[in-house]
C-alpha cells in the first residue's frame, strides 16, 4: 500500500493560526510522532490527540479538514481507535452526524495501546521463539544420539535460545500483570508507589 502523506506543521499552519491552534498543532504533531515510535499509524495518534484536546465531540468531516488527511485514512484510523476503546461514538440531541470524543484518562488508552502491541508483536515473536527452541532441542538430541562433532555446540545453542525464550515469557507475564492491574484503584496505588521508588539515572 502506498504511504499516506501527512501534512507538516507548516501545512496545518497555512490557515491563520490562533494561539490555541498553535498549541494544539504542536501537541498533535508530537503525539503523531510518539504513536509512530510505538508502532501505531501516525494518523491514529494525530486524530486521537485532536479529540483529546477538543472541547466538544467532532465529526469525521471536521477531523479530516482540521488535520488535512483523506476520508479513507480518517475512517480507518477512527475504526482502530474505537477498537482500542480510546475514543467513542456520541450522538447529540437532534444530531444526525456521528460524533467522536476521546477517553480522557491517559492510562486507559495507554493500556489499550499496550494490549494491542502485545497481540500484534509480542505474542507472535514468542510463539516463533518456542518453535525455534523446540527445533534446536530436537536437532541437539539427534546430534547427541549420533555422537556428531557439533553435538556439544548444538546443545549450547539450544540452552541459550531456551534461556532467551524464558526471558520473553517472563516479559509477557509482566505485560499481562500490567494489563490486569488496569487503570483502577490497584493501578493508581502502584503508580503512587512508583513515585517514591528510587529513579534510574
Amino acid at each position: 500500500m502506498p504511504a499516506t502523506i501527512e501534512p507538516s506543521e507548516s501545512t496545518m499552519a497555512d490557515k491563520p493560526a490562533t494561539a490555541l491552534t498553535e498549541v494544539e498543532d504542536r501537541f498533535i504533531s508530537l503525539w503523531g510522532d510518539i504513536s509512530a515510535l510505538w508502532g501505531v499509524n501516525r494518523s491514529v495518534g494525530r486524530i486521537h490527540a485532536l479529540l483529546f484536546l477538543s472541547r466538544q465531540p467532532l465529526d469525521m468531516e471536521t477531523i479530516t479538514e482540521r488535520l488535512q488527511i483523506s476520508h479513507g485514512n480518517c475512517s480507518t484510523s477512527i475504526r482502530d481507535l474505537l477498537a482500542w476503546n480510546s475514543i467513542r461514538r456520541v450522538h447529540g440531541p437532534g444530531e444526525r452526524r456521528v460524533l467522536y470524543e476521546s477517553e480522557q484518562d491517559p492510562w486507559t488508552w495507554f493500556h489499550a495501546c499496550i494490549r494491542e502491541r502485545r497481540r500484534r508483536e509480542v505474542v507472535p515473536v514468542i510463539d516463533q521463539l518456542h518453535e525455534i527452541s523446540d527445533h534446536a532441542k530436537t536437532t541437539a538430541d539427534v546430534a547427541d544420539a549420533k555422537r556428531s562433532a557439533d553435538a556439544k555446540d548444538l546443545k549450547q545453542a539450544h540452552e541459550r535460545i531456551a534461556r532467551f525464550t524464558k526471558f520473553m515469557d517472563e516479559f509477557k507475564d509482566l505485560i499481562d500483570a500490567f494489563l490486569a492491574v488496569g487503570a483502577g484503584p490497584m493501578g493508581k496505588a502502584l503508580r503512587m508507589a512508583a513515585k517514591v521508588l528510587p529513579k534510574g539515572k
